[in-house]
Formats: structure tokens, sequence, C-alpha cells
């Protein structure tokens, strides 16, 4: 890019843009240089502030995880679990770009997987896996561990604004192995493609971007997930396999389940219904595991944390 192409290009951008842009630039190189311990205590304070400072985003994160524990948001508990989950955020951050900086001995010693066999065996199976994970832990770890031991892994990344925002993030994910398809028109049909070349297709599949989400139920109240994973695996006959990411004092435990039966031979919706309630309550078991490691600062529920609503299944 030409320096007036660059110049042209923060023109065009508004000052939120430009914050988030900078603000990303600079997480990156202290991720990949700052010592850790420095690092760990900064992260922790620097969301601590925002916790105190969000208002809106700390109110919608302590509605999902009163949804989560069963208590009203003003609890102590809940109150709690939502600070902390603050406090694992930024550690998300500051570690998801301290990974390039890790030799592969202290990926290796640092991430701990369990059930990692039934990844093996679904490639034996020669129709593609698809991991299908909910947004906990460090699923960046997840990735690179698998792409540091030679699996053909693939992800999926949301286009985000300002587009250099999304550049970055793309170029820091190549950089982890990972291949990164964009979630826009045709995604389905090329993640389709690439399980038929039996590859490994990651999917952060506990919140709908897509707007072609399932209704199903998630902690007793009706929420919408993507739909993707269940079809993709009633298409191709991929092995559909849920797993998550748990942020431990030293690094990472990841669980790989057994894969999962997908509903097929009836009514496609009601068969994509029928393996994403499955999903659903999969992740409720690994969200209930560890609630603040539970990275969802959006809205999740049609109805507010701690109200109970009429119960609904539309695709």
């Amino acid at each position: 890019m030409s320096v007036e192409e660059r110049i042209a290009a923060l023109r065009s951008l508004d000052v939120n843009d430009l914050r988030a842009s900078w603000t990303l630039a600079g997480m990156e190189w202290f991720g990949k240089h700052a010592p850790r311990g420095l690092a760990l205590r900064v992260s922790d304070a620097l969301l601590g502030a925002r916790y105190e400072r969000m208002g809106r985003e700390r109110e919608i994160v302590a509605a999902n995880m009163s949804r989560v524990l069963g208590l009203p948001p003003a609890d102590a508990l809940v109150q709690a679990t939502t600070r902390e989950a603050f406090a694992l955020y930024g550690r998300y951050w500051y570690e998801t770009f301290a990974l390039r900086s890790m030799s592969w001995d202290e990926v290796d010693r640092r991430f701990r997987p369990t059930g990692v066999d039934n990844i093996d065996e679904g490639l034996k199976a020669g129709r593609g896996v698809i991991l299908a994970l909910p947004h906990m832990g460090n699923w960046d770890a997840a990735g690179h561990w698998l792409a540091l031991k030679g699996y053909p892994l693939v992800a999926v990344a949301e286009e985000l604004r300002p587009p250099s925002l999304y550049r970055r993030f793309y170029r820091h994910r190549r950089a982890l192995g990972m291949d990164i398809v964009p979630l826009q028109s045709g995604v389905g049909e090329q993640l389709a493609r690439m399980l038929v070349e039996n590859r490994v297709v990651a999917l952060l599949a506990d919140r709908n971007l897509g707007g072609r989400g399932v209704r199903v139920d998630f902690f007793d109240e009706p929420a919408s997930l993507p739909a993707g994973p269940a079809l993709l695996a009633r298409v191709t006959g991929a092995a559909l396999i849920p797993c998550a990411v748990f942020t431990q004092a030293d690094g990472w435990t990841c669980t790989v389940e057994e894969p999962m039966e997908v509903a097929s031979g009836g009514d496609t919706k009601a068969d994509v219904r029928s393996t994403t309630a499955a999903i659903a309550a999969r992740f409720e078991r690994f969200v209930s595991a560890a609630p603040a490691d539970w990275h969802m600062f959006q809205p999740v529920w049609d109805a507010p944390g701690g109200e109970r609503s009429g119960g609904g299944d539309a695709t």
C-alpha cells in the first residue's frame, strides 16, 4: 500500500476505528515482548479498569453469569464471577499474542489436552473433523498447538472494522499456523470442500454471527446458536466433536470429547435443530465447569438475566 493510499485509508476511519486499530497493535507488541509476570499484572489492571468504567458491558456479562449460575445479577457470587471474567479476558488477549514468542517446548508444556485421539479417529474416517467450541479459555492456544502438531487446521474469522483490524487478526492467526476463512457469503460451501479434503475445521459455536441461527434451549432459556456445525456435519459426514479450553495457572487444559451423533435422514431443519440442541447441552457442561472462563461479552439470551421467558424453537 502506497503512502497516499495509507493516508486515504486513515481519513476514511472514524475515531473509534482508529482507537481499536491502535489498541490492537499495541496489545500485539506488548504480548510478544513483555515479560510474562509484568504482562499478566498489566492485563489484569487494564481489564479491571474496563470493568469499573464500562457499565453496560459489565451488566451484559453479569446477566450471562446470572443465567449460568442460576442466581440474580446482584448476587455476590455473580458479581465476583463477573469481575473474574474480565480478568481472564484480559489474560486471553495477552496470551494470544504471547503464543507467537513462545518456543514449541513452552507451548507443549503449557497446553495440556485430553482426548486428541478422537480427532485422530475422525481423520482416519477420511471425511474431516469439525471441532465445535465455546468462547472459553484460549482457543488460539488450541489452534496453535494443533497446527504445530501437524493437524490441517482451518478456522473462521469474523470480518471486523476497520479492515486493518481484520488484516492484523488474519496475519496473527496465520502466524499461529491456522488457515483462515472469512465469515462471508459462501463460507459454508468453502468449509464443506475443506472437510472433503479431510481437514480439521474449528468453529466457535456459542454465538450466532451470521444471522441464520437455530433457536435452542441453553441454560433453560431459548438462545440463537449457529447452525453451521450441525449442518456441515450432516451434509459432509464429518465427525462433529465438542471441545473446550480451560485457563489454568500455568497455561491451559483442553477437553476433546468423543464425536457426537449427528441427526440425519429426516427434515433438514429438524435434524439441524436436534444436533444444535445437543451441542448446547455439551456447552452447558463446559461453561458450568468454569463460568468466569467463558468470554461472552455480548447478550446471548432474549430475556434479561435472571428472568425466564417462554420456550421457542424456530430456526
